[in-house]
């Protein structure tokens, strides 16, 4: 119960947060659907030049485009933990979350994900309901098949907490990581199938990116969500993603107890 009223507050500051400024948060919700019609233009261009170049149909591809956008939005992966663990070191205020005698990435993730929930309340829920009536977006066939996204999407979001994690501590040693970050969200864009599925990759680079976990961030839920994983396939990717749970965030554990020990914290 502790833990839901922590959760609550976050929440609840996050909303705050999102909407103070009225024209910032409108201005979001339309880089939101401006960016899931951009997906439908070019989609629909594609499919109209090369009809039968496709693995799925036109209207699976634009709901993979769409719910990309959406998901984007909700998962945070721009600026999550990471962001906000390089912004605390930056202005010094990172002692005020060391003092707290809960554990820092504990902290972290139940910040972040208080924000996330704000952002699908505030942002991603009311374009998703805009994006349905006006675009030609599909549901998932099944309660089945929903149900098993939403299972893959907490993954994706655990596992790119256990990313952007590993990132920040490492602002812990080189108090910036400006060019980190490119360079990791470069790798994010390119392998996790968030603006091109892994199907239409060269085989060597599919190769590469099967390997990493980054493509259980949105290829694999988004997969799912329009029907390109059924029965077994469903099982093995989910496992996928749970072992890289495991691994990222025993190296979360490990990466902390490092960082922690060899934190010098200097005042004046």
């Amino acid at each position: 119960m502790k833990i839901l009223r922590v959760m609550r507050g976050f929440i609840r500051q996050g909303i705050q947060v999102k909407t103070t400024y009225g024209m910032a948060y409108a201005m979001r919700l339309v880089n939101v659907f401006v960016k899931m019609v951009a997906f439908y233009v070019l989609w629909s261009v594609l499919y109209e030049s090369a009809p039968g170049a496709f693995p799925v149909s036109q209207v699976e591809m634009v709901t993979y485009g769409a719910v990309s956008v959406m998901l984007g939005e909700f998962i945070q992966w721009w600026d999550g933990p990471h962001f906000y663990i390089i912004t605390q070191i930056r202005r010094g205020t990172i002692t005020s979350d060391l003092v707290r005698p809960v554990y820092f990435p504990f902290q972290v993730f139940s910040r972040c994900l208080g924000e996330s929930l704000a952002e699908f309340i505030t942002v991603v829920f009311p374009a998703a309901l805009v994006a349905y009536l006006v675009l030609p977006i599909s549901l998932p066939a099944t309660l089945t098949q929903g149900l098993y996204f939403a299972l893959s999407l907490a993954q994706s979001y655990l596992i790119l907490f256990g990313l952007n994690c590993l990132v920040g501590f490492i602002g812990f040693y080189t108090l910036s990581l400006r060019g980190i970050q490119h360079a990791y969200h470069g790798l994010i864009m390119l392998l996790s199938g968030a603006w091109v599925p892994l199907w239409f990759f060269p085989s060597w680079l599919r190769q590469v990116a099967e390997v990493l976990p980054f493509r259980g961030l949105f290829f694999t839920p988004l997969s799912i969500y329009i029907g390109e994983l059924q029965g077994q396939s469903i099982a093995g990717t989910l496992l996928s993603q749970t072992v890289w749970i495991v691994i990222l965030l025993l190296g979360v554990g490990l990466a902390w107890r490092v960082v922690h020990s060899r934190l010098v914290v200097q005042g004046g």
